[in-house]
């Protein structure tokens, strides 16, 4: 492996820990709730529709498909392994929701339903705040991207941005606090730096050995399930696309 091999991961890597330093220091001298309400405070107008848009962008299963589009043709091996790693990492942060931290409710239900808590198009959450999934997932899926593409500085840092930008609508749009997400992120480079080490060379070489007319059905079977996938996630999400088109 060449020496410089890991520099786009290190840059990727330095710039979310400026975010996530930042973050922390919200948290730490605002406190948990406070460090939320600064941040949820902020909303000029015109940005609730595309930060609400973005904050889908963190959902698995349309995040997972829409890299899946970009990629299957050009390195399917790439898309098995982000399917891998999104699920891992996920089912991690839902472990952790449902069982260590079930107690830890999200701002509307800690903080009251009384104006405090500003929300967006009826995007209202009340259970299982700790950790932010929407972080994970997000996180999870551009390390692993970077990892893997190894992409020139600008399209890292354009990466790293939106990383923070789509882990940060959660904030944005009422669902969690920033400790939320601070711990969302993490688990999600974290998880995926791991991952990906281990299983990208063997899923790599196992695609690469593949016949050509299996590879064709391996592609097209990730194509459908992008397909499903993306329809399933905009499904999810239909209830509260509807009212923001009303």
């Amino acid at each position: 492996m060449n020496k410089n091999s890991n520099h786009p991961f290190l840059l990727f890597l330095g710039i979310m820990l400026i975010y996530q330093f930042l973050l922390s220091v919200l948290v730490i001298v605002y406190g948990y709730e406070g460090s939320f309400l600064l941040l949820n405070g902020f909303h000029p107008n015109g940005f609730d529709a595309p930060m609400f848009l973005m904050t889908h962008l963190g959902d698995a299963l349309i995040l997972t498909s829409l890299l899946g589009f970009l990629f299957i043709r050009r390195d399917p091996a790439l898309v098995i392994l982000i399917i891998i790693v999104v699920i891992i990492t996920g089912l991690t942060g839902q472990l952790m929701k449902n069982f260590l931290f079930d107690s830890w409710d999200r701002p509307l239900s800690v903080l009251g339903d009384k104006g405090k808590v500003y929300t967006v198009y009826g995007y209202r959450l009340f259970r299982n705040s700790f950790p932010s999934g929407h972080s994970i997932t997000v996180a999870a899926a551009i390390t692993t991207l970077v990892m893997v593409l190894k992409p020139g500085k600008p399209v890292i840092v354009v990466l790293a941005i939106l990383t923070a930008l789509i882990s940060y609508t959660r904030i944005y749009v009422g669902a969690h606090f920033a400790g939320d997400v601070l711990a969302g992120t993490i688990i999600g480079i974290a998880g995926s730096a791991y991952l990906t080490t281990r299983f990208y060379p063997a899923v790599s070489r196992w695609v690469e050995q593949l016949p050509g007319r299996r590879l064709s059905l391996i592609k097209i079977t990730l194509f459908a399930m992008a397909v499903s996938g993306m329809a399933g996630g905009i499904i999810m999400a239909g209830d509260y696309l509807k009212l923001m088109i009303e």
